[in-house]
């Protein structure tokens, strides 16, 4: 039988330049870390936003130049001084304030996976080689839930605002998970 775990969660959600793992890169970031049960353990969280020079922001897709640019997330880019380097040893240093021990937190949040193949490169892999190797994908719950669960418990699933920008996508990922284990995984109240 599976043990019930109490490992904490570092939630990471991430803008890129494009989803091309070779030629993108983490353009901002966003971290929270809860408990095993959801809570928010700092309420600011963490953010990042990495410089990026009009050239690498030219190089942007259709979709990534007109929603970044909208967002002011490209000029914020070019404004900013951070680098990545910067970028991962401050997510890094955030992380173990909360989760000291390596190889204990789970990542988490919406497609995770994709956030993932670009923090297993240099110079983010030292965020993922402090977290476990398993991840809490929501996508995935979320997923099973479109197909098996009852009507009356699909249209209670918040509703998303998709503004794709890092600190928002993040608490609403920590939001749907909630949901879902209400929904899901916790004894009906009595």
């Amino acid at each position: 039988m599976a043990s019930v775990s109490k490992a904490p969660l570092v939630w990471i959600d991430c803008e890129m330049t494009g989803l091309d793992t070779d030629n993108d890169t983490i353009m901002s970031l966003a971290a929270f870390v809860t408990d095993a049960d959801l809570n928010i353990i700092d309420e600011q969280g963490h953010e990042a936003v990495i410089h990026h020079s009009k050239e690498q922001l030219d190089r942007m897709g259709e979709w990534c130049t007109q929603h970044h640019g909208q967002s002011g997330l490209t000029q914020a880019c070019l404004d900013s001084s951070t680098t990545s380097e910067d970028a991962a040893e401050a997510l890094l240093q955030y992380i173990k304030k909360y989760v000291p021990e390596r190889r204990t937190a789970l990542l988490a949040g919406n497609s995770v996976h994709a956030d993932k193949s670009f923090l297993v490169k240099q110079p983010y892999k030292i965020v993922t080689d402090h977290l476990h190797y398993r991840i809490l994908d929501v996508s995935s719950i979320k997923e099973a839930a479109r197909r098996w669960a009852p009507k009356d418990v699909l249209k209670k699933i918040p509703r998303k605002q998709m503004l794709h920008e890092a600190r928002a996508d993040i608490l609403e990922s920590i939001e749907e998970a909630r949901y879902y284990r209400e929904a899901f995984f916790l004894a009906p109240k009595q």
